[in-house]
C-alpha cells in the first residue's frame, strides 16, 4: 500500500467516526452488569468494548471513546486481531465527558487524555517513617521499574551517582572471561550480595551493557563470578578504554536506605521497599507497578487507529521464574530475544495508525513492527522515558517473503531512553524492510544512536531498501555513557536509501567513536545530502568500508577529536571500487592544532589510496590551522596534486553568527561557497533552536 492511500484511509476514519455510533468506556470498580457502551451505561473496560464489537456487523468505522483516566488491564495484554477491524480508539470529547455521571467518575484520577496502563496501582503501604513497604504477588518474580507520581523512580543502586571500576578481566582463554572480573580492594565491603536475590551487576562495554546475577566471591584473589555470562569478553583489553571498566550495582538494599526516591525488591520475601521523599505521603502519592511486558498487541489486524491516547507502564521480567543463566546483554532489547521487550507489538497487520499517541514509562522499545506489516503510520506522537528505544522495524534474520513496507514515522518526538538497556535506539530499521519514511521528527537524550538503518555488517544481502531519513532534528546523544555510536548509523548494502535535510549536534560518547553520521561495515549505495552536523566528539561523517556512497551539500562543523578529523575512513578491506563521492560540502573546523586532519584514512596497506572523488568543497579552520588530507598526511596543495579537490578552496564560508551561536544555516550572500562552488543553503528546521 502506498502512503497516499494511507492518507485517504485516515481521512475516511475521521469522517466515518464522526457519523457512526460511538461506544464509551469509563473504568469502574462498581460494575452493575447492565453496561451497553452508551454514555448512560458505558463499558468499564476496553476489553468489554472490543468483545462487544466482535458480536456486531460493521459496515463503517466504529468509534470507541475512552474516559481520560487510567485504563488498567485486568489480567493480560490488550490483544486485537482480524475480528477487530475498522475501529478508532480515541479520547472522549469534553462534551461527552461532562455527560458522565459524577457517581461513575468520582473515584477516577482525571488526566489530560486516557492512558492504557500495563501496571497496577499500589495502595495499602505499610509506613515506617520514610521507608514504605508492600508485598508483591508471587506471579511477579522481579521488580525492575516503579513509577511515582508519573516519574520513574530510581532502582536502588551503588554508587548512587557514579560508577565503580573493576581492576581487570579474567583469563580470556576460558569461559570465565564472560562470567566475572577482578574487583578492586574494598569495592564490595558492607554490601549485601546473594545468589538468591535479584540484585544485579551492570557492566559497561564499548557500545552496550550487560546485566548479571551474583554467584560467588573469592576474596583471596578478589574475583567475582556471575550466574549468567556476557555476550562480550569482560575487560577486553582492546576496548577497555572505550568501556572504562565501569560497572554499578542495582536493586541493592544499602542503596535504597541512603537515597530518597529509590526502591528495592526482596525476591525472597516478595517485599517491595520504597524510600519516600519527605514531601510524599500515601494521600498525595500515586505509585504504579508495571506487570505486563506487552500492553497492546495487534496480530492479523487491519484498519485500526489509536488517536489521543497513552500507552504506558510496560514491564520487564514477568515470567514465573527468572532465568539467571542466560545472557542479559543490552542488545537483548533489540536482537538477542525472539521478540523485543516492547509495549506495543504489531505482526501481519495493515493500515494501522497511531496519531497523537504518547508511549512512556516502559521497559523496552515503545513499538515493534514485526514481519509482514504494511501501511503503518505513526504521527504527531511522543515516546519518552523508555527502557530501551523508540520504534523497532524489521527482523534480525532474512525473510524476503514477508517484507515490512510502506511505514511512515512523521512529526514525532523521542527522548529520554535507555533506562534498562542503554544501547536502545530511537528508531531501528532492520532486515526485510523497504519504503520506510522517517521525517520531521525530533530525537534527543539517548545513550546511543538516534536512527539505525540496516542489520548486515558486510556486503551480504541486506533486504533493507529504499529508506528515506529526512528533516529530522537529532541532538544530545551518547551523554558520555557509551562508545561506538552515531546520530544516524548505517550498515550493509542499502539500495536507494537517502539521508537528507537533517540536523545533528552534540554527540559525545564515553570514549571517542561518537560520530554524526556513522557508515559502519558494508554501508553502500546511499546518499547523505543537505545535512548539518556539528559538535561531535569524533568526525562529522565516518565510514568503515563500503562502496558508491555520496556526500553532497552538507555542513560538517566543530568535531572535537583531534585525531579523527571532520571526515574519516576506516578502510578495513581493499576492494577496487568507488568508496564515496564528497562534493559541494562545507567543513568548518574549530580545533586549534597544527596539521589538523580534515580527511583521515586508516587503510590495511599504508601505501594504498582509497578510490574516492572529492571536489568543489570549502574547508575552513577558525584558527587558521594547517590542514592535512589522506593517507600521506598531505597539505592542501599536495592533496590537489593527487587530483582531489581540484576546484575546492580553503576559506571562511561566512556563516552568520557561527562562532557565537553555532548557527550553520544562514550564509552571507557573498559566501564563495555559494557563488563559486554552488553550495545550496540548507533549509532551517522549525524544531531547531539557535545556540551550541
Amino acid at each position: 500500500m502506498h502512503l497516499w492511500t494511507l492518507c485517504i484511509f485516515s481521512l475516511c476514519i475521521i469522517r466515518f467516526a464522526l457519523s457512526s455510533p460511538t461506544i464509551y468506556v469509563v473504568p469502574s470498580l462498581r460494575s452493575i452488569g447492565n453496561e451497553d457502551g452508551t454514555l448512560k451505561n458505558p463499558f468499564a473496560t476496553i476489553e468489554q468494548a472490543r468483545d462487544h464489537l466482535r458480536t456486531i456487523f460493521r459496515d463503517s468505522i466504529q468509534r470507541v471513546a475512552l474516559y481520560p483516566t487510567y485504563h488498567y488491564l485486568n489480567g493480560r495484554t490488550l490483544s486485537l486481531d482480524e475480528r477487530d477491524h475498522s475501529t478508532i480508539y480515541t479520547a472522549m470529547s469534553n462534551n461527552e465527558r461532562n455527560q458522565i455521571t459524577f457517581e461513575r467518575r468520582r473515584d477516577l484520577i482525571e488526566l489530560e487524555f486516557p492512558i492504557i496502563s500495563g501496571g497496577i496501582h499500589l495502595i495499602n503501604w505499610t509506613i515506617d517513617e520514610q521507608i514504605w513497604r508492600i508485598r508483591i504477588p508471587r506471579f511477579l518474580p522481579a521488580v525492575t521499574q516503579l513509577f511515582v507520581n508519573g516519574q520513574r523512580a530510581v532502582r536502588s543502586r551503588l554508587p548512587i551517582n557514579d560508577y565503580y571500576h573493576y581492576e581487570k578481566g579474567l583469563d580470556n582463554r576460558t569461559q570465565l572471561a564472560y562470567r566475572g572480573f577482578v574487583y578492586r580492594e574494598h569495592q564490595f565491603d558492607n554490601i549485601t550480595l546473594s545468589s538468591t536475590s535479584c540484585s544485579e551487576i551492570i557492566i559497561y562495554h564499548s557500545f552496550t551493557t550487560s546485566r548479571h546475577y551474583f554467584s560467588k566471591i573469592f576474596p583471596q584473589n578478589r574475583t567475582i563470578l556471575f550466574t549468567n555470562p556476557s555476550l562480550s569478553i569482560i575487560g577486553n583489553i582492546t576496548i577497555s578504554q572505550q568501556s572504562g571498566q565501569r560497572f554499578h550495582l542495582e536493586n541493592i538494599y544499602e542503596g535504597m536506605i541512603v537515597q530518597e526516591g529509590s526502591f528495592f525488591f526482596d525476591s525472597m520475601t516478595q517485599m517491595l521497599y520504597y524510600h519516600a521523599r519527605s514531601t510524599e505521603h500515601p494521600r498525595n502519592t500515586s505509585i504504579i507497578l508495571p506487570i505486563h511486558e506487552i500492553v497492546l498487541s495487534m496480530v492479523n489486524a487491519t484498519k485500526i487507529e489509536w488517536n489521543s491516547v497513552g500507552i504506558e507502564h510496560s514491564a520487564w521480567m514477568t515470567s514465573a521464574k527468572v532465568n539467571k543463566s542466560i545472557p542479559i546483554d543490552g542488545r537483548a532489547a533489540a536482537d538477542y530475544l525472539n521478540r523485543s521487550v516492547v509495549a506495543i507489538y504489531l505482526r501481519n497487520s495493515t493500515e494501522i495508525t497511531f496519531n497523537q499517541v504518547e508511549t512512556a514509562h516502559i521497559a523496552g522499545y515503545a513499538i515493534q513492527i514485526d514481519e509482514n506489516c504494511q501501511g503503518i503510520r505513526i504521527e504527531n506522537s511522543q515516546m519518552y522515558d523508555l527502557g530501551a528505544g523508540g520504534i523497532r522495524i524489521g527482523l534480525t534474520e532474512h525473510n524476503r517473503k514477508q517484507f515490512i513496507e510502506n511505514i511512515l514515522i512523521k512529526n514525532c518526538t523521542f527522548y529520554n531512553n535507555g533506562h534498562l538497556f542503554p544501547m536502545g535506539v530511537g528508531i531501528l530499521i532492520q532486515l526485510a524492510t523497504r519504503n520506510v519514511l522517517i521525517t520531521q521528527n525530533t530525537l534527543y537524550a539517548f545513550y546511543h544512536t538516534a536512527i539505525h538503518i540496516g542489520w548486515s555488517w558486510n556486503y551480504d544481502e541486506s533486504s533493507c531498501y529504499n529508506q528515506t531519513i529526512s528533516f529530522n532534528y537529532i541532538h544530545h546523544l551518547g551523554q558520555h555513557t557509551l562508545s561506538e555510536l552515531g546520530g544516524i548509523y548505517t550498515c550493509g548494502v542499502l539500495n536507494d536509501t537517502i539521508i537528507t535535510n537533517n540536523v545533528l549536534h552534540d554527540i559525545y560518547g564515553y570514549f571517542l567513536h561518537d560520530w554524526g553520521v556513522y557508515l559502519a561495515d558494508g554501508s553502500s549505495q546511499l546518499m547523505v545530502t543537505n545535512t548539518i552536523i556539528y559538535n561531535t566528539g569524533s568526525a562529522g561523517i565516518t565510514m568503515i568500508y563500503g562502496f558508491n556512497n555520496t556526500f553532497r551539500n552538507n555542513v560538517l562543523a566543530r568535531s572535537s577529536n583531534e585525531g579523527d578529523g571532520e571526515l574519516s575512513l576506516y578502510r578495513r578491506e581493499a576492494k577496487d571500487h568507488l568508496v564515496f563521492t564528497f562534493y559541494n560540502n562545507i567543513v568548518y573546523d574549530t580545533v586549534n592544532e597544527t596539521g589538523r586532519w580534515i580527511f583521515q584514512v586508516q587503510a590495511p596497506d599504508p601505501f594504498s589510496a582509497p578510490y574516492v572523488i572529492m571536489d568543489r568543497n570549502c574547508y575552513y579552520n577558525s584558527f587558521g590551522a594547517m590542514f592535512i588530507f589522506g593517507l600521506g598526511r598531505l597539505v592542501f596543495s599536495e592533496w590537489q596534486e593527487t587530483n582531489h579537490d581540484m576546484n575546492s578552496f580553503i576559506g571562511d564560508p561566512l556563516f552568520l553568527h557561527a562562532k557565537s551561536q553555532c548557527n550553520f544555516f544562514q550564509l552571507n550572500p557573498n559566501s564563495q561557497a555559494v557563488l563559486y562552488l554552488g553550495f545550496k543553503p540548507i533549509e532551517q528546521l522549525p524544531q531547531w533552536k539557535p545556540g551550541c
